[in-house]
């Protein structure tokens, strides 16, 4: 992916709204569906190309919708031959988190929908159908975001159409495109391609309104790269809203999502 370079980089403004219908008589909040799937996965792990590519396939097939997809790649095969660079051990916590909640054993490549189902990230057909179903589905929520970046630090503020105390607001930072030649491990020789790999992550317990910053890695400076947020139940994991957004450039940008 080509660098795009700009010159004194100090402060990146985005900012993301969000239409929605308003029913006075009725007094409800509705927005069009949505769907999130995030990927548990690994390059380390001979099972997991089908599942990048099936993510790959879907980020083709739902482009410009309200769709969100997220790669987090996990630590445990990072000593079976291959360790894989975009690994974390935040991610693989992330996925014990399902695991209990959901009352599932942890392997790759896993596919959650939405924080309430599971399954083999490879199932293509499966998450289609899902994604599909959940976009006529109305949500009660909303999510809008502002972003910054100083430096290496990127600061995100929100806002939320309401909140209750069992709500969580996670931000991601994802890399969009990433390809790799695996040397070693189960796909030795293989090149392998993924989409909305997470590089940085962080859950805060929700407000109305508020805010949180996170590193930006040294090898996505002057790269675009992608912000994705939800909202999250703590109890259920079932995901409520999510939004995103493309930090591309210095210029201010004003994007308008929604119906």
């Amino acid at each position: 992916m080509a660098k795009i370079k700009v010159a004194g980089l100090s402060l990146l403004c985005i900012l993301l709204l969000t239409s929605f219908k308003t029913y006075p008589d009725k007094r409800q909040f509705l927005i069009m569906g949505f769907g999130i799937v995030e990927l548990f996965t690994s390059e380390g792990n001979a099972s997991c190309p089908p599942a990048d590519q099936t993510l790959i396939r879907l980020s083709k097939e739902f482009a410009g919708k309200p769709v969100y997809l997220l790669s987090f790649h996990v630590d445990y095969w990072d000593n079976k031959g291959w360790k894989d660079q975009y690994s974390d051990r935040a991610y693989t916590e992330r996925q014990r988190y399902y695991n209990k909640i959901l009352h599932t054993d942890a392997y790759t490549p896993q596919a959650v929908f939405n924080g309430k189902k599971e399954m083999i990230g490879s199932e293509t057909d499966n998450l289609r159908t899902l994604i599909k179903a959940s976009l006529k589905v109305f949500t009660s929520n909303v999510i809008s975001i502002a972003a910054a970046i100083s430096g290496n630090q990127l600061t995100v503020n929100y806002q939320l159409h309401s909140v209750s105390d069992d709500d969580l607001v996670n931000v991601a930072i994802v890399q969009e495109h990433a390809t790799d030649r695996v040397t070693g491990g189960e796909n030795r020789g293989t090149t392998m391609s993924h989409v909305n790999v997470v590089r940085n992550f962080k859950t805060v317990n929700a407000k109305l309104n508020g805010g949180t910053q996170l590193t930006i890695p040294p090898d996505l400076y002057g790269i675009p790269f992608r912000i994705i947020t939800y909202i999250q139940s703590k109890s259920t994991g079932e995901v409520i809203a999510g939004n995103t957004v493309v930090i591309g450039s210095h210029q201010v940008i004003t994007v308008r999502k929604g119906q």
